[in-house]
């Protein structure tokens, strides 16, 4: 990014971390389909927690 011009602050950098990407498929063939009920909006109802001690 500075290499096209860009401001980078030192705060910036210092927070980044490496992103270690090895065992991801980058070109693989992925389905993200929902399943019908979800898609019609028909969700499970959520858990109402036990109440606290």
């Amino acid at each position: 990014m500075r290499a096209e011009g860009k401001k980078i602050s030192a705060a910036d950098i210092a927070r980044l971390s490496p992103l270690g990407f090895e065992h991801f498929n980058m070109l693989g063939r992925y389905n993200f389909s929902l399943p019908e009920l979800v898609r019609d909006g028909q969700l499970r109802p959520l858990r109402t927690p036990p109440p606290a001690e």
